[in-house]
Formats: structure tokens, C-alpha cells, sequence
């Protein structure tokens, strides 16, 4: 998570797909995803996907 606080992917998919933390800042747009196990283990296979090595790329010189 952005913060720390859960140490793994899984845990954060628990997290959403129990609605997130119930807190007045919360969007009413959030709710619970309700996401059988076999759904959560299809988007945490896909997100372990998304890896790669950082690429290289030169800055251009802008004008002032």
C-alpha cells in the first residue's frame, strides 16, 4: 500500500474488496467489490505483470 501498511498485494486486494477504511474522507463512489477468490487471484496475477526495468531517456534543453 502507498503508506506501508499492508505488507502484501493480497492484502491489499482484501482491503478493496472489503470497501476500503470507512473514514469521512472516503469517496461514496468506493464500495465493497465483493470479488470471488478465483477473481482475486486472476487481478493479482495480472498486476505481478506490470514489472519492467526503468528505461533510460535524455531531458530535452528547453527554451526560456
Amino acid at each position: 500500500m502507498h503508506d506501508g501498511s499492508l505488507p502484501t498485494i493480497e492484502d491489499v486486494i482484501d482491503l478493496y474488496n472489503r470497501g476500503g477504511i470507512d473514514r469521512p474522507s472516503r469517496d461514496d463512489e468506493i464500495h465493497q467489490l465483493n470479488l470471488p477468490q478465483s477473481e482475486k487471484a486472476d487481478l493479482i496475477a495480472f498486476l505481478q505483470t506490470l514489472n519492467g526495468a526503468p528505461k533510460s531517456f535524455s531531458v530535452p534543453a528547453l527554451p526560456r
